[in-house]
């Protein structure tokens, strides 16, 4: 394969020709479900500007099951306020919904996101009750570069942050990125500024996965096929460590289109993620 399709195998946005009309209807769906939606935006989990999250529930009932979303865009771009109506789904079945905001590279470095990442989730877990939520039953799931910093989840060790082990209940993984050494060699990394350092750091096929949960590895299936392998090669990966990762296809999907397709309640992928949070372990 010449480098130009590797280039285009590697950047979504090579992939997918129209992606910006892709991300302008998503962030139209996005506002219109600000208006619908109960819940607050931009609360602060850290000390910079992008460390804020919104949260989504419903404020009439108690112990809500909690879904955690991290966004994608290689780790340089994108924003929690593209994905807002992905929360529609989930607040009908009664859960509530968090969608994180990080800080973005090559202002810092991906250890530190992956830092930001950690520290919000262990602040859901410490203020759950106001919103009603249960924090002994939390699901991650994150779309690209997000599925990526999802994947990195699975290496920490939460007891050293005051969290109990069991206290996530599953992982949905979405059209990631999860070699990240390959990054290194594409012509996308100078928006990045990705160090080998960093790439091996924070490689998830260099750790070994201390949390096994219930996980779902999802792609769309217009995506380029060495994108889709990336995908295979880490559930490959999770099974050799126990796991049972369940493969979902979305049919007619690209890598932008599946922004919409997670906001769907008719999707089969929607459906098995929130089936995570009512899954008994």
């Amino acid at each position: 394969m010449n480098l130009e399709n590797i280039e285009r195998s590697f950047n979504p946005r090579l992939a997918v020709d129209n992606y910006e009309s892709y991300l302008k209807n998503s962030s139209k769906k996005a506002k219109l479900a600000e208006t619908i939606l109960n819940g607050k935006k931009n609360i602060n989990y850290g000390n910079s500007d992008l460390q804020k999250l919104d949260v989504y529930y419903d404020s009439n009932n108690t112990n809500l099951p909690i879904h955690i979303f991290i966004h994608g865009g290689y780790w340089r771009a994108l924003d929690k306020s593209y994905h807002t109506h992905m929360a529609l789904p989930f607040v009908e079945k009664k859960i509530c919904f968090f969608n994180i905001n990080y800080d973005l590279c090559p202002n810092v470095k991906l250890t530190e996101i992956k830092k930001q990442i950690i520290k919000a989730i262990v602040w859901i877990y410490n203020n759950a009750n106001k919103f009603n939520a249960d924090n002994n039953n939390i699901v991650l799931s994150g779309h690209s570069a997000g599925a990526h910093l999802v994947s990195l989840m699975l290496n920490v060790d939460w007891k050293k942050y005051g969290l109990r082990k069991n206290y996530i209940k599953g992982v949905a993984l979405i059209s990631g990125i999860y070699d990240t050494e390959i990054v290194t060699n594409l012509s996308i990394n100078k928006e990045i500024g990705l160090s080998h350092k960093e790439a091996i750091k924070n490689n998830p096929f260099k750790h070994e996965p201390l949390l096994k949960v219930p996980t779902i590895i999802s792609y769309g299936e217009n995506e380029p096929s060495l994108w889709i392998e990336q995908s295979y090669k880490y559930m490959n990966y999770l099974n050799l460590y126990g796991y049972n990762c369940k493969k979902i296809i979305c049919k007619n999907d690209n890598h932008f289109s599946l922004i919409d397709t997670l906001a769907d309640n008719t999707k089969s992928i929607v459906k098995e993620i929130i089936n995570l949070s009512f899954t008994k372990q």
